[in-house]
């Protein structure tokens, strides 16, 4: 096999088109492992790889520019393989989408390929795994942060897999993939013995079977409920049709009604033994005034509801406004003639029988569609053409909501993608995670299941169990070691009863989060530097 392989780049290497067929190789293998062609990802920068290498020989100018280049396209195909399904939510964002995310992921290639120019090869390709995994880091914590396909998460549809992230989190999972590739690529290229790269392969496997099958459930159980309650985000739950444009006279469902089928649909489930019950992202979509709630109509249907049943807490996600006056409390602040100053907020609400309401707001919010990146630089120019002075509202600690000495995490939607982000909730106290969200946007693609499956990447890093309840689907319920149980199938109205276990143990990643990116990070700039001294040093 390697011998075909080697003599077909020897034949094909200095072809215009070959760089060309790598690039489309590449893009599709790295696409194509998010929708279930798992081993494809092992090999799928090979041929990316394998571009950098042969421009590096091959091109006597311009060579930076021709990798970043073919980076690109490699890397666009691969966004647009992994997440075609965005387009169903918003063509020409998607389409933005698509473009701006692959030219961001090309640079820490354009990157490798500088460190490795200066510093002569001399890193075996580990330059190339630090790079890839300071930008993931990167990607994270930045206004343009789009983690989605960091490339340790495609483990999240096998949990089975992935059981050493309660040591390193996603990171660790990208880590050995990329490591995997290079051997493949070293492999392709110099002839590195195929045993040790299996040896490589089946040690990470082998002990993330061993700790799935031994692992067993900490903590007692407690009884909860999540409820979904199948509202079309589109044509039913708000009078704005955000994919028409239009006004939803005939179909929208009033934000009195949808909480009235919430609450029937937690009746259904709901018993004396019940400690938490969970409704969806944006519940109560008719927002509430967080100094005044109980002037809001739905909250006097809830706080109704809760009245019968004492022992129970309920978290529900919820649009909220608070109103600061004539001084803008944040940097997010709207301002209106009438009212002055103003945040509006995506929200987590707690209520219980005996215990005023208290607020949680989505910190990590989506770009573009909640919040502005950069404000400081397109705040002057959005505020020119009669736009809000910022997206919605944050805040910058994770707050838990309890039900006596029970705390859970409430992640809204989103935030669920960020591993090291989610360690905040249980670093503060949290003994069990919930996912409230809305994933109807997407409608029945891949993009509901992706967005589910990290859900179980959470639940292993933390080893705490995982309660969540999504408006379309999928609800369910998500234990330790990472299984999807109880699901609510997407498109189906209904709630499901079910037990989570209350752990009050912190793992390794719990307490150290992205460790592995943070080393990776420091290495990536230490080679480079290195390698520019060196090369200095040589020419005098």
């Amino acid at each position: 096999m390697r011998k075909l392989i080697y003599d077909f780049i020897q034949a094909n290497s200095s072809k215009k088109w070959y760089l060309w067929l790598m690039a489309l190789i590449s893009g599709l293998f790295l696409g194509l492992s998010w929708h279930g062609a798992l081993p494809l990802v092992f090999i799928g920068y090979v041929p990316l790889l394998e571009i950098e290498r042969v421009i590096s020989i091959s091109d006597k100018k311009y060579k930076g520019w021709k990798v970043y280049f073919f980076s690109f396209i490699t890397l666009f195909i691969f966004n647009v393989t992994a997440y075609w399904w965005l387009w169903y939510a918003s063509a020409w964002a998607t389409f933005g989408a698509w473009g701006a995310n692959a030219a961001l992921m090309a640079l820490p290639v354009l990157a490798y390929h500088h460190t490795r120019k200066i510093s002569k090869g001399k890193y075996f390709h580990l330059d190339f795994v630090c790079w890839m995994i300071a930008f993931e880091y990167l990607h994270m914590h930045w206004d343009f942060s789009w983690p989605w396909l960091n490339i340790g998460n495609v483990l999240s549809y096998t949990p089975k897999l992935a059981q050493w992230y309660e040591y390193t989190g996603a990171f660790g999972g990208t880590l050995w993939i990329l490591m995997l590739n290079i051997y493949f690529f070293s492999f392709m290229v110099s002839g590195r013995k195929i045993v040790s790269i299996f040896f490589y392969l089946t040690i990470p496997i082998t002990f993330s079977l061993y700790l799935y099958y031994t692992y067993e459930e900490e903590g007692t159980e407690i009884e909860t409920v999540v409820v979904q309650p199948n509202i079309d985000c589109y044509s039913e739950k708000f009078r704005y049709n955000a994919r028409t444009g239009e006004q939803n006279t005939k179909t929208y469902i009033s934000p009195r009604k949808q909480v009235a089928r919430m609450i029937e649909l937690t009746e259904k489930e709901i018993t004396p033994n019940t400690k938490f019950i969970f409704w969806p992202e944006t519940s109560i979509s008719q927002s509430i005034d967080e100094k005044h709630p109980d002037a809001s109509g739905e909250v006097q249907l809830v706080n109704k509801m809760m009245q019968k049943y004492p022992n129970a807490t309920l978290v529900t996600g919820a649009d909220t406004y608070k109103i600061y006056g004539e001084t803008p409390e944040s940097e997010t602040a709207r301002h209106s003639e009438r009212i002055g100053y103003y945040d509006v907020f995506n929200t987590g609400i707690r209520f219980h029988q005996k215990d005023s309401l208290e607020f949680y707001h989505k910190s990590q919010l989506v770009i573009g569609v909640e919040t502005i990146p950069f404000p400081e630089i397109l705040k002057p120019i959005i505020l020119n053409f009669g736009g809000s002075s910022g997206g919605l509202g944050r805040q910058e600690d994770r707050d838990v909501f309890n039900n006596g000495a029970i705390n859970v995490g409430p992640i809204i939607c989103y935030e669920s993608v960020y591993g090291e982000y989610v360690t905040e909730y249980i670093q503060n106290g949290a003994d069990f995670l919930t996912v409230i969200t809305n994933d109807g946007w997407w409608n029945d693609t891949p993009g509901h299941t992706q967005h589910l499956a990290f859900s179980s990447l959470r639940a292993i890093e933390t080893r705490k169990s995982i309660a969540r309840s999504a408006n379309t689907g999928i609800s369910c319920f998500i234990n330790q070691r990472g299984d999807i149980l109880d699901p609510i199938a997407y498109g189906e109205m209904g709630a499901e009863k079910g037990n989570v276990h209350i752990n009050k143990k912190m793992t390794i990643y719990s307490e150290y989060g992205d460790f592995v990116a943070r080393i990776a990070s420091v290495l990536a700039v230490t080679m480079l530097v290195i390698g520019f001294v060196r090369n200095k040093s040589n020419k005098l």
